[in-house]
């Protein structure tokens, strides 16, 4: 399934130290009226939350870390489900002793000096729905 869309414009921001990650994504989403969306970060965390969905138990694997992590890669998508906004991204975080975490942002994340984004916001919104088969919330796109 597919919805072809077009940027309608783009924001560009700042989270700044002791932040919770997608706490604060989900106010500037709300704040911009975001419906849809991509988004992109780098930057830096003090702490790390991450989770690895398991189909079979139907829960998130959940994998923590503290300490000084570099953002290496993060991006996803902006949706909403249920009247809330959904601020779903995967991220590459590395320690400074090389350990790497990796899989679904989970709330939890804390900012270390600062995190940028770049969101490009579509000009259709997107809305998230249950899959019986997956046991997920997908795109209804």
């Amino acid at each position: 399934m597919v919805l072809e869309t077009k940027i309608e414009k783009t924001i560009v921001g700042r989270l700044s130290e002791g932040m919770d990650l997608l706490e604060s994504l989900k106010k500037v989403v709300e704040e911009h009226g975001i419906r849809g969306g991509e988004i992109s970060l780098i930057g830096s965390l003090k702490k790390v939350r991450v989770g690895y969905y398991s189909r079979s138990e139907g829960k998130y694997i959940v994998k923590e870390g503290e300490g000084f992590f570099e953002l290496v890669s993060c991006m996803g998508n902006i949706s909403w489900r249920d009247g809330e906004p959904v601020v779903h991204i995967h991220m590459a975080a590395a320690s400074l002793d090389g350990k790497i975490y990796l899989g679904h942002v989970l709330e939890g994340n804390i900012v270390d000096a600062t995190v940028e984004y770049v969101i490009h916001v579509f000009r259709d919104g997107i809305e998230r729905r249950y899959d019986k088969e997956t046991g997920l919330y997908q795109l209804n796109v």
